[in-house]
C-alpha cells in the first residue's frame, strides 16, 4: 500500500568488489554471524518453541557437548534417544522438529564415513552450553 504512495525508481548498479567489501555497510547482524549473536537468536527460536521440541534440541546438544570429536547424531540413533523419553512416537515427528531447526539454522547435517546425514549443531561448545542454560 504504501508502495503506490511513493514514485520510486529502481537503478542496478553492480560493484563487481568482492563480498567482503560489500558486505561492510549490512547490519551486523547480516553481515556478521558471530557465535554470540547466533546462540542470542537460537536462544529467541528455541524459546518459540514447544516444550518437547525444545527437550529433542537438548537431547541433540547433550550428545554434540559429549562426542564433540564425532561428526554429528544420525537420525536413527537420535529418534532411539528421543523415544524412551517420550519426546517422539515416530520418526515423522522427528524429522518434523529436525525440519524446523534445519528451517531457523538451530541444526545441520552433514555425511560421515557410512554415508547416513548425521546433525549437528554449528556452535562452539561454550555458546551450546550457554544456550542450554537459556532454555531450561
Amino acid at each position: 500500500m504504501v508502495q503506490t504512495q511513493f514514485n520510486w525508481c529502481w537503478y542496478h548498479v553492480p560493484t563487481f568488489s568482492p563480498y567482503k567489501v560489500e558486505g561492510v555497510f549490512f547490519p551486523l547482524i547480516l553481515a556478521n554471524s558471530g557465535t554470540a549473536q547466533s546462540a542470542k537468536t537460537a536462544a529467541i527460536v528455541l524459546q518459540s518453541l514447544t516444550p518437547i521440541a525444545q527437550s529433542v534440541f537438548k537431547v541433540l546438544a547433550e550428545y554434540v557437548l559429549a562426542h564433540s570429536d564425532e561428526e554429528g547424531l544420525p537420525l536413527t540413533n537420535l529418534y532411539n534417544m528421543c523415544r524412551p523419553r517420550l519426546l517422539v512416537s515416530s520418526e515423522v515427528t522427528l524429522n518434523f522438529h529436525l525440519t524446523e531447526f534445519k528451517d531457523h539454522d538451530l541444526v545441520r547435517t552433514r555425511r560421515n564415513d557410512d554415508g547416513q546425514d548425521c546433525f549437528y549443531i554449528p556452535l562452539d561448545s561454550e555458546a551450546l552450553t550457554k544456550l542450554l542454560q537459556e532454555i531450561d
